[in-house]
């Protein structure tokens, strides 16, 4: 063998065993981004809409306007986040095994779509229109894919805490869950056959893992929130009116929708999260907070005519802790008075439904509703005006005109604010805007039963 054959074949060798390990290094990335791709995802949805949120200020202080602007820049951060992610490992999603989260990905790709095709509709609009307005048919397709896309990750957040709950307690014997609760659950026959090939719960069984999931769990419900409220403000806000079109909602309309609507909403999505997730007691307040801190940032901070209301309005945090604080205490009283741990499923659903009173919830319901006076702040005051007075707001005298509006339309205020809570409050009641986690019946027992034990 001569010695340049000799070179050629460990040149051959060298560079198939870089490539080798080039592809396995990069399989492996791979497979970290799939293992935290959901809350990647939210992370990047929850950066999009916050460009989102601080365009409409950029176009309440009427700064120069185009395609590359800042809220626009961060608008498209979020969504190459999202994409990418999601298309890293497309054949992965898209081919699943779990049927559920299969099912969740297809509405996170046509969510993805949307949001795709978003980008060269507003980019198009904008080179016709120039200055466009808030509602606009690009805007609304951009809205549109950031909700379908967060529906589909909240569904396979939800679905990997089943998972994992489900077959920590299966590898515990003495907190396994009897057949007689699995049948009464109705558990999905392809839920129980996957559990043990589901690299999403085999990855996450640990104690750190499930908290990392309810971290998920909570950005994904905050963003939840945040676009359904995004939604109230596109058919209600005034900003939509340009030299080529008027998109602006009838006043009236826009009136009756935020004053009803709003309500509706907060009271609805807050009482469903504490009926359908008993043993999260701090998920209200967190999902509430972060909802503020997202408002403070991209509508009082970013404002500089607002700056100086910023501490005001953190005080909007106040009611998720006296509703965290009041619930929890509801809670303790109730596990108290129940008979654990192992009473017949149907026992444990009318015991469920007489000691957990919704006289509780409706007080829950009215402070939610008076809360969206003060939550909406500074954006509501658009609204309220174009009904009310038809001034001319100008950024120095928004809080004269919100002070002026509490104070002139206080009844009609707390009148229609607690008519829709209450409304919300009979939807939240009856399962709401979030559904539940299928086995957290499974986490509430066992608090329960380490509680009866004192915690050991």
């Amino acid at each position: 063998m001569t010695l340049w054959k000799r070179v050629g074949q460990l040149s051959t060798y060298y560079v198939n065993r870089r490539l080798t390990m080039a592809i396995t290094s990069l399989q492996v990335f791979r497979d970290i981004l799939y293992k935290y791709q959901n809350l990647i995802i939210v992370i990047g949805l929850i950066i999009s809409f916050s460009g989102g949120s601080w365009d409409i200020t950029f176009h309440i202080l009427s700064q120069p306007e185009n395609f590359f602007s800042y809220p626009h820049t961060m608008v498209y951060s979020g969504i190459f986040v999202v994409i990418s992610i999601f298309f890293i490992n497309f054949r992965k999603n898209i081919l699943n095994k779990n049927p559920h989260r299969r099912k969740a990905n297809y509405l996170i790709l046509l969510g993805a779509v949307l949001i795709l095709a978003a980008g060269p509709f507003d980019f198009s609009w904008h080179l016709k229109f120039g200055l466009d307005g808030l509602l606009s048919p690009p805007h609304v397709t951009l809205l549109t894919g950031w909700m379908l896309v967060g529906l589909g990750n909240l569904h396979i957040t939800n679905n990997l805490i089943d998972l994992t709950l489900l077959q920590n307690k299966r590898s515990n014997k003495s907190r396994s869950v009897d057949k007689e609760e699995e049948n009464h659950h109705d558990y999905d026959k392809n839920d129980l056959e996957n559990l043990g090939t589901v690299d999403h719960a085999n990855n996450l069984r640990d104690k750190k893992g499930l908290t990392l999931l309810k971290i998920q769990l909570i950005l994904n419900l905050s963003f939840i929130l945040v676009i359904l409220s995004g939604f109230i403000y596109f058919f209600t806000l005034p900003f939509s009116e340009t030299q080529f079109y008027n998109y602006n909602p009838d006043p009236l309309f826009a009136f009756l929708i935020y004053s009803f609507g709003f309500p509706f909403l907060l009271s609805s999505f807050f009482i469903s999260i504490l009926k359908n997730y008993p043993d999260f007691d701090e998920m209200i307040l967190l999902v509430g907070s972060f909802y503020v801190i997202i408002m403070l940032l991209t509508q009082i901070i970013s404002n500089p005519f607002m700056f100086g209301f910023s501490w005001y309005y953190m005080l909007n945090i106040l009611p998720f802790v006296i509703i965290y604080l009041l619930n929890k205490k509801q809670v303790k009283k109730t596990f108290i008075k129940m008979n654990f741990p192992r009473p017949p499923s149907e026992n444990f659903k009318n015991k469920m439904k007489k000691d957990v009173t919704p006289k509780i919830y409706i007080f829950y319901a009215s402070i939610l509703a008076i809360l969206s006076f003060t939550i909406c702040f500074p954006l509501n005051t658009y609204i309220l005006n174009e009904e009310l007075y038809g001034y001319l707001v100008y950024q120095n005298v928004v809080s004269k005109v919100y002070t002026q509006i509490f104070d002139d339309y206080f009844l009609i205020i707390m009148s229609t604010s607690i008519a829709g809570g209450l409304l919300g409050y009979g939807l939240g009641i009856s399962g709401g805007i979030v559904k539940p986690s299928k086995y957290l019946i499974i986490q509430f027992r066992q608090y329960f039963t380490l509680h009866k034990h004192g915690g050991k």
